[in-house]
């Protein structure tokens, strides 16, 4: 018989012990035998530890280490995808769950399409108090995506339902985890990227399979990281996709295109109230670099003019009409294969 691959599922964690019960109890309810659970503590002010000499006694998969002092977000998800000597690890943030047959799911997936060096899911969103939102699907045909497929959709934005991920251990050591933490916005975007110009493709099933939660923005802190992620955009697109592009001789031009519709996209947040002077204009300086384009300039001047709540509430009403048709697409697709089984 063979032996079936070894999988660690890893959590990052700062000041979440609220929610550990739930993340930890789920990773040690997998239906796959034998995972491995590790959890890196990154210097938590709370009761991190109480809460995880608790569940240390409980399950003996798991494997706690408190770092001394806080290293930051992505070195401290590194430091955890690092430490398990097996075939998969799965990142799980402290904060999100998987359902019991996450694991035997996706195991499945990678052993049938052995191009794969990622995964993912379907994943229901919830909020701070665990409410159900909306489901996060990721509309397409097949349940294996190459790389070179994945290369080119991605440029547009990345295609997953949540930063829930199955990894193959010598994949994300080969392209080197999250990177070395220059990138404070989108760093599973910079990584996904990073796998397809490895040649790695990826999995997805369309069961929901883990929750994402989303916090209420109630001090208004996502907006202030704009420049946070103006700038990983510009990271990603000169430093990831261009030389990707460039390596199987592809024309940069698609590329170009999407930088300047990305930069259309996020020009009327940067008009918030919350910036400064200053801020908003060094805000329009990585507007320019990300994608400049006449149109990007007619924006920013019609903004400038008081429009930019015409543009927020028209980028709203398109996510939103996004979202619905995934939704009704993902239903087509589920009663099309319950026919397709009833029929045979």
């Amino acid at each position: 018989m063979q032996e079936l691959p070894s999988v660690a599922i890893c959590i990052p964690t700062y000041n979440q012990a609220q929610y550990l019960l739930e993340s930890v109890g789920t990773a040690c309810a997998q239906t796959y035998p034998n995972v491995e659970v590790w959890v890196a503590d990154n210097a938590s002010t709370d009761n991190s530890p109480e809460v995880m000499a608790q569940l240390c006694q409980q399950f003996p998969q798991i494997r706690y280490h408190r770092h001394p002092e806080n290293l930051g977000m992505t070195l401290n998800c590194n430091w955890v995808l690092s430490q398990p000597k097996t075939d998969y690890v799965i990142r799980l943030d402290s904060d999100d769950a998987i359902a019991p047959r996450y694991v035997e799911t996706l195991i499945a997936l990678m052993q049938k399409y052995p191009e794969a060096g990622w995964g993912h899911v379907a994943t229901q969103e919830i909020d701070e108090r665990g409410q159900k939102h909306s489901i996060r699907r990721v509309v397409r045909k097949h349940e294996f995506q190459s790389a070179d497929e994945a290369l080119q959709a991605s440029v547009s934005g990345l295609r997953t339902a949540s930063s829930i991920f199955i990894f193959k251990s010598q994949a994300l050591r080969e392209v080197g985890f999250y990177g070395d933490g220059s990138l404070k916005y989108s760093e599973d975007y910079d990584l996904a990227v990073r796998m397809s110009d490895a040649g790695y493709g990826n999995v997805y099933s369309d069961q929901i399979l883990a929750e994402y939660r989303v916090w209420t923005d109630t001090n208004k802190i996502r907006p202030k990281r704009k420049g946070d992620q103006l700038q990983a955009y510009i990271w990603i697109y000169n430093k990831s996709f261009i030389p990707a592009f460039q390596r199987r001789g592809w024309d940069t031009k698609v590329i170009d295109k999407c930088r300047q519709k990305m930069a259309l996209i996020h020009a009327a947040a940067c008009f918030s109230p919350i910036f400064t002077p200053a801020e908003r204009a060094e805000l329009i300086t990585l507007l320019k670099e990300l994608g400049d384009s006449p149109a990007l300039r007619l924006r920013i001047l019609a903004c400038s003019c008081g429009l930019a709540p015409i543009f927020d509430w028209q980028l709203h009403m398109t996510l939103k009409l996004k979202g619905v048709v995934k939704g009704w697409l993902s239903r087509l697709k589920s009663t099309s294969k319950l026919s397709a089984g009833v029929s045979s």
